[in-house]
């Protein structure tokens, strides 16, 4: 069972290259997918947890400018990004199909729905 919790310091220890993680780098767990996964503030997608040690109180490092304001996506990925923040933030089990440019700043989001697990 994961014994990380919403807001905790953790320190990745073991990457790749498809997980868009950085060794050695500190995150913030967002939530946790069962026992095996988390999910974390700074980076879209859910993790194995065995990927993470808890960081030391205190050792944490804090950005250089505050809050993130932005963050870049590449194109093809912006699929993968939108399907997470539907499962995780907005709670529904679906999938991004389609992304339909409807306001100026705005757009629409066509999903499909996932069975259940």
């Amino acid at each position: 069972m994961s014994n990380f919790n919403d807001g905790d310091k953790v320190i990745c220890v073991r990457s790749n290259h498809a997980s868009k993680l950085t060794e050695g780098e500190t995150y913030t767990v967002k939530g946790t997918s069962g026992a095996r996964y988390i999910r974390l503030v700074e980076a879209p997608g859910t993790y194995y947890v065995d990927r993470f040690k808890l960081a030391p109180k205190g050792k944490t490092k804090k950005a250089p400018f505050g809050q993130v304001k932005a963050v870049t996506v590449n194109k093809s990925d912006i699929h993968e990004v939108l399907t997470q923040y539907v499962r995780f933030a907005l709670g529904i089990n679906a999938s991004v199909e389609k992304i339909v440019e409807k306001f100026p700043d705005a757009v629409e989001l066509v999903l499909s729905s996932e069975a259940a697990a």
